[in-house]
């Protein structure tokens, strides 16, 4: 990665922004959700996407992207819920799903929001994503979709919809 220019936001400027985007985030993450950090569906809209955005910034100023993997699992386990991620982060199983929302209601919430923030993010600052973090992407966002079945209305559609288009840009890198 020597001699690699990555792209950070200002934290004193605008902190979403096209400019402080790789190129290859802004040519294949078109959608506006992707810039907008108060939009809860958007990677970096929700609580976890932004702070995961934050200090996956300060993890790339630091290892420059070298063990992604093993600090994304270190990271989503240090907010203390009753599960480890790693043995979760591949289940599609819904009845599991169900079980363990049940359990521990934000556990699957804030892990899927972390895990794709995280390929997201690595993408927004490297202009690529590793492909064991893509295809955690790639779950969580089928596990949303899945848990979004018990749903019904508007804002389930939405979701979903936004979900689907990040599946389809996500497979695009």
């Amino acid at each position: 990665m020597f001699g690699k220019k990555f792209y950070y936001d200002d934290p004193e400027g605008d902190a979403l922004a096209k400019e402080t985007s790789h190129p290859n985030f802004v040519k294949n993450m078109t959608a506006d959700f992707y810039y907008d950090c108060t939009y809860d569906f958007s990677p970096f809209g929700n609580d976890d996407g932004a702070d995961l955005l934050f200090n996956l910034e300060e993890f790339y100023q630091e290892k420059k992207g070298k063990g992604i993997i093993k600090w994304l699992f270190k990271t989503i386990d240090e907010f203390g819920f009753k599960y480890v991620s790693e043995g979760c982060s591949k289940n599609l199983d819904e009845a599991t799903l169900k079980k363990l929302q049940e359990e521990d209601p934000h556990f699957i919430t804030c892990m899927d929001n972390t895990i794709i923030a995280a390929a997201f993010g690595q993408i927004k600052i490297s202009g690529q994503v590793d492909t064991e973090l893509k295809d955690l992407a790639k779950i969580a966002i089928q596990r949303q979709l899945i848990l979004n079945r018990q749903y019904d209305g508007e804002i389930t559609t939405e979701h979903n919809n936004i979900l689907n288009t990040m599946l389809t840009d996500l497979n695009k890198i």
